[in-house]
């Protein structure tokens, strides 16, 4: 089914992501948001009225927070197509708590949707399938799951994997200075080497999907050298373990705000 005008709830960080990401395709949007800050909602169309807002809205997209969910999708008046991005929401309390006959969808995505270059993974009513990847496919990289448990592992992975990343970056930026670069330096640096070393790995895939990561990273780590004398500082302070450790936390954390 074609729906001709998206709604957005809650246009703070993810909503206004995909709402500016729609405007700039050209595709009908409007939002609401009562809350927001109107510094923030620049360029944003945002409807002031309730019930014109949902009269509006043939496909809704529910970004506000897990705890408001289910309190806005009774305020619906009528039946509709729904995306939520609501982390630990899972889609029986969506369809529960939204009028009979609305068909629902479960989304993560993540914050990098703003330069185009997001992660998300879905599951719900397979009818919006088609509509949820015209949405996201061109921001997105999207990935269908068999079965709904999965969203929290894509939670802890990619909705909150960027967190990591940018923690890693400030960190390889901090080595950097302690080494004698100064901090610009060291964070450009650090951001190249995060994007290259991502953007090697998937050239490696689409020639070799086969391709494991460790096999890139043997090539740089020559005997005796520096990076594996790095490499051994890491593995001595447990960095495999600590990422490892962080999904899994953050999966446990998803599951938890569904409870």
């Amino acid at each position: 089914m074609k729906y001709n005008k998206i709604g957005i709830i809650g246009c703070g960080n993810m909503g206004g992501a995909i709402f500016r990401s729609l405007l700039s395709r050209k595709i009908d949007v409007i939002g609401f948001d009562p809350y927001l800050d109107p510094k923030k909602a620049e360029g944003m169309v945002l409807e002031s009225d309730w019930s014109s807002f949902q009269k509006k809205a043939d496909l809704i997209i529910v970004a506000v927070k897990p705890a408001e969910v289910s309190k806005t999708l009774r305020s619906l008046e009528a039946p509709k197509a729904i995306l939520s991005v609501a982390a630990g929401i899972d889609t029986k309390v969506l369809s529960s708590s939204a009028p009979a006959g609305s068909k629902v969808v479960r989304i993560m995505p993540n914050l990098p949707i703003m330069v185009g270059k997001g992660a998300l993974g879905y599951y719900g009513d397979k009818e919006l399938y088609e509509s949820l990847k015209e949405i996201f496919s061109p921001i997105s990289y999207c990935l269908e799951l068999s079965k709904e448990e999965l969203l929290d592992a894509v939670t802890g992975l990619s909705g909150s994997g960027p967190a990591y990343v940018l923690r890693f970056i400030q960190s390889l930026a901090e080595g950097g200075v302690a080494s004698g670069l100064t901090y610009s330096q060291a964070l450009e640096l650090s951001i190249q080497t995060v994007i290259g070393g991502a953007e090697l790995l998937a050239k490696e895939l689409e020639k070799n999907p086969d391709t494991h990561p460790e096999v890139l990273k043997n090539k740089v780590t020559s005997p005796g050298g520096t990076t594996i004398a790095g490499l051994e500082e890491l593995e001595k302070n447990k960095f495999p373990f600590a990422i490892i450790s962080a999904v899994k936390r953050a999966t446990e954390r998803s599951k938890e705000l569904g409870n």
